[in-house]
């Protein structure tokens, strides 16, 4: 399971979204973002998606 933290991203957020598949928390991330933090569409640059995504950890426990 993938997961990212919305306080990791740097807002004052308890927000967290996992999904099996990165694109799938990407989605969620902008509709998060765009709804709770006013984020307009763009604001997503190339830069902060690429931010976004290295955020992502893998909560699996081998």
């Amino acid at each position: 399971m993938l997961s990212l933290k919305c306080s990791d991203a740097g807002f004052d957020c308890d927000y967290i979204i996992q999904d099996e598949k990165e694109e799938s928390i990407m989605r969620q991330v902008m509709d998060h973002a765009s709804k709770d933090h006013g984020l307009k569409q763009e604001d997503f640059t190339t830069e902060l998606l690429e931010k976004i995504k290295n955020l992502i950890v893998n909560d699996q426990i081998s």
